[in-house]
């Protein structure tokens, strides 16, 4: 029994210290009780004893996951039988909410998304068409994503009535932590937090376990990357996940069969609509050739559109065709931003992009930057960084799958004039760094 102690590790208290996943009392306890033990348990003990039986890691992995499987079966068909129980804990069953806490957990819905009607009415066709339970909404910096999926699922809620959770994978200091994004989630099913395991792996087994029976809808916000999303999948028959990342997700399309929606930009037309719908119509009364031109500089994004017509609108009196010249400065496009709302500076959403670079990658959107114009081909770019061309194929690639630049032909790239401009500042910003680092040697 030692021994089976010591193989079962360790799990976290509900006060948050480390305690024996298979204390000899528990043990006791599970086997001669006639209660469903906690699935850690299970756990545990069948991969302590595997291990003890002197099992391959393999063996041991495939065996621990069917008696998790057996477990689930059992949970839920429990959960159906008496939704007042006690879990094995002894606490009032909180895996299988009350009608009245269902969780409705969709931000505000976004009734006015201009131009996308087209793209909404594919989107639910895809939903209809295809079986996939994992839906990617991809595309640039500032194209809408996030109020497109919010949108959407807003339009689907009626298909999930077991209910609706929400996450943003992002916070203000950079990509969310898979375990806290799992907390998230598990207090939207009913967990409390001192509830929640403390192992990133026994929290995905307990919210898979949660909602593999349920109809309900899972949007994941802002991930970064198919590391972070992966384990936050809901893996139920009727459940469905929305992804939005400005990463393409490739990962996801290929091992986990999401279908994947790529924004892109507004029409011109769309783009003015933008404008329109946040300007006073008294500002543009004969202003049409300064609204189309201010659409254009903002690269017909809708971020970048509303923006512009918000910092415009808060001082109106400048008049339309003062603001759209200030516009053509890139520094005056790039500072971009809304007084005391963090979530609303277009450099600061570039300059997350950013980060997620390496150090080649960086130099090499820097230098590419320096093109007079937005196009550029891989001879070209190998040609102005100095590297091979296929280095610089795969430094492309690395960009285009952060929508950093877009392909517009076979080997032919472009970069967007608000992109160019942002890769024009961190180029000075390097040289500025370069000198004064041979100013102190």
């Amino acid at each position: 029994m030692r021994r089976l102690q010591q193989l079962g590790g360790q799990t976290k208290a509900a006060n948050g210290d480390k305690v024996d996943a298979l204390p000899r009392s528990t043990v006791s306890t599970v086997l001669r009780g006639n209660k469903l033990p906690r699935s850690e348990f299970v756990s545990a003990f069948v991969t302590a004893c595997l291990v003890y039986g002197g099992q391959p890691p393999e063996k041991v992995a495939e065996e621990t996951e069917r008696w998790l499987a057996h477990w689930r079966a059992l949970y839920a068909a429990e959960a159906r039988e008496d939704p007042e129980a006690e879990t094995p804990r002894g606490d009032r069953r909180t895996e299988t909410p009350k009608a009245g806490s269902v969780p409705h957990h969709l931000p505000l819905d976004v009734r006015f998304l201009a131009g996308r009607g087209a793209m909404l009415k594919a989107a639910d066709e895809l939903v209809q068409r295809h079986r996939s339970s994992v839906f990617l909404v991809s595309g640039p910096v500032g194209v809408g994503k996030s109020a497109f999926a919010i949108r959407w699922a807003h339009r689907m809620v009626d298909d999930f009535p077991d209910g609706q959770l929400y996450v943003d994978l992002r916070d203000a200091y950079g990509p969310l932590d898979t375990e806290r994004a799992l907390e998230v989630l598990l207090g939207g099913l009913g967990v409390r937090e001192d509830d929640c395991p403390g192992d990133q792996w026994r929290r995905v087994e307990r919210y898979r376990s949660l909602i593999a029976h349920r109809r309900m809808l899972v949007v994941l916000d802002n991930a970064s990357d198919t590391d972070q999303v992966r384990p936050l999948l809901a893996t139920g028959e009727h459940c469905r996940t929305i992804v939005t990342s400005r990463n393409r997700m490739s990962g996801l399309v290929a091992r986990e069969a999401a279908r994947r929606l790529t924004l892109d930009v507004l029409s011109p037309e769309a783009a003015c609509t933008v404008l329109s719908a946040i300007i006073d119509r008294e500002h543009l009364v004969n202003a049409r050739a300064e609204l189309e031109e201010l659409a254009e500089l903002c690269g017909y994004l809708p971020l970048v559109l509303r923006l512009a017509a918000v910092k415009f609108a808060d001082r109106p009196g400048q008049g339309l065709k003062h603001f759209v010249r200030t516009m053509r400065d890139d520094g005056q496009l790039l500072s971009l931003a809304l007084d005391g709302d963090r979530g609303s500076s277009l450099r600061a959403e570039l300059e997350f992009s950013y980060r997620r670079l390496g150090i080649e990658a960086k130099s090499y959107f820097q230098k590419i930057g320096l093109l007079d114009d937005a196009g550029f081909t891989l001879e070209r770019g190998a040609a102005l960084a100095g590297i091979p061309l296929a280095e610089a194929d795969r430094l492309t690639g690395v960009l285009e799958s952060e929508h950093l630049v877009t392909e517009v032909g076979r080997r032919r790239f472009t970069m967007h004039r608000m992109l160019q401009a942002f890769a024009r500042t961190k180029a000075r910003e390097q040289a500025a760094r370069e000198t004064r680092t041979l100013a102190v040697a």
